[in-house]
């Protein structure tokens, strides 16, 4: 299967469907009235976590997501049906970034989590919603509002309990496959595993583990050198990290330069990383120099590292290492449950209606006009169709609601200037 971490998309929600103008046209209702029904609402596109996939490669070729706008109102009052909601499903550990500000819109973490990255427009009103004592036979309607647009960039993490790191031909492949139900390809040669491997390692008592083979690492991967940048990030999420280390001869020069290499990448990309429970795994003991470079090994390491000898090959001490892994795991939720207390909660920030106020900002062409630039002003214009008397004088009302006039003349304007709209020319009274 193909794989791919990163991910751009272009996301629109739907428009809302058009009200319209229509008449009750029936014997029985000489006097008729006003009929037309409003337009159905865009549909919304929602983000969906989903435990099933752990690639964003389907995304990777999806330059745009549209969703489907609502139906134009019809007659007898009857409502445009809405538009179905569009949903994107990605891996579970996906975050969602707004392409334009770099900011972190949403970190998808569980399984069928949700989450509107852009909601549909609503229907525009057809003249029926307009009638009133005053005006029995409104030619008032409006158009849908237009859809949510967002440019977004996705990354993944993979959310693991358990990360394995070390240079190419270190056996952690061997070793996930030995320990998990993971089975990725094996061979003797650097860069085996180009993607990111998960499994689940199963304990006693029904529990479980998630541990992630990320690719070979090798001197420079924090400044983008090898595929080791590409993959760093995937062990951000992990509580427990693996530091495996041949004692093949055969697959490095220097054992203790082997193991002084990862620590620098890892503590490069992200100085956190090492602060993280590690277990260093001394892997291949049945090979003939295995005793000596375990000899140089243990005079680099630090008092505090623990340290198991095995050979996923043999399948030698594998159970001493799963038990170890199970220790530093309850040592960990052991520490998070003593602070989580102190830890702050997230809040989840709310989508709030989006205020427009009633301001505006002109400048003037060479011909002497108005250029009028107004975000309430746009959306209103857009709102209400200047094809009914009705409509032109509803939008006149936004005019006024800016003091559009006033303003303009304290600044040398005119009766009968001529102002410009998103380039729909009116005059000024």
């Amino acid at each position: 299967m193909q794989f791919s971490d990163e991910c751009s998309l272009l996301i629109k929600a739907g428009n809302g469907g058009n009200g319209i103008v229509a008449w009750r046209r029936e014997a029985h209702y000489p006097e008729g009235g006003p009929y037309g029904g409003e337009g159905g609402k865009g549909g919304d596109v929602i983000i969906i976590g989903d435990e099933n996939i752990n690639s964003l490669f389907h995304l990777r070729y999806q330059k745009k997501i549209v969703a489907e706008s609502g139906q134009n109102g019809q007659n007898k009052q009857m409502a445009g049906r809405n538009g179905p909601d569009k949903y994107i499903k990605v891996p579970v550990g996906t975050q969602i970034f707004d392409k334009k500000t770099g900011k972190l819109i949403i970190d998808i973490l569980k399984d069928k989590q949700e989450f509107v990255i852009a909601k549909g427009g609503i229907g525009g009103h057809g003249n029926a919603f307009f009638k009133s004592s005053f005006n029995k036979a409104p030619t008032l309607y409006e158009n849908g509002d237009k859809g949510e647009s967002i440019e977004v960039s996705m990354k993944l993490k993979f959310i693991a309990d358990i990360g394995l790191v070390g240079l190419p031909n270190a056996g952690k492949s061997s070793l996930i496959s030995c320990l998990s139900n993971a089975r990725p390809k094996i061979a003797n040669y650097q860069f085996t595993t180009l993607t990111p491997v998960l499994g689940t390692i199963n304990f006693t008592k029904g529990k479980s583990l998630v541990m992630a083979d990320i690719p070979g690492l090798i001197e420079g991967a924090s400044e983008g050198v090898g595929l080791g940048f590409d993959f760093l990030k995937h062990i951000e999420r992990c509580h427990i990290l693996i530091h495996v280390i041949s004692l093949d001869e055969f697959d490095h020069e220097d054992i203790v330069q082997a193991y002084k290499t990862i620590n620098l990448e890892l503590d490069k990309y992200n100085k956190l990383l090492l602060k993280k429970q590690m277990l260093i795994v001394a892997n291949k003991s049945d090979t003939p120099s295995a005793q000596t470079q375990l000899k140089k090994l243990k005079k680099v390491l630090k008092r505090k590292d623990t340290l198991v000898v095995v050979s996923a090959k043999e399948k030698q001490n594998l159970e001493e290492l799963k038990t170890k892994i199970l220790e530093l795991n309850d040592s960990y939720l052991e520490a998070k449950k003593a602070t989580a207390k102190q830890e702050a909660v997230k809040v989840v920030e709310v989508r709030q209606k989006k205020y427009m106020p009633k301001t505006f900002t002109w400048e003037q062409d060479s011909a002497g006009r108005w250029i009028i630039h107004s975000e309430y002003l746009s959306y209103w214009l857009y709102k209400i169709p200047q094809t009914t008397k009705d409509n032109i004088f509803r939008f006149n009302q936004k005019l006024n609601n800016c003091n559009i006039d006033e303003i303009l003349k304290k600044h040398g304007a005119k009766a009968k200037d001529t102002i410009i709209i998103d380039n729909i020319e009116f005059q000024l009274d």
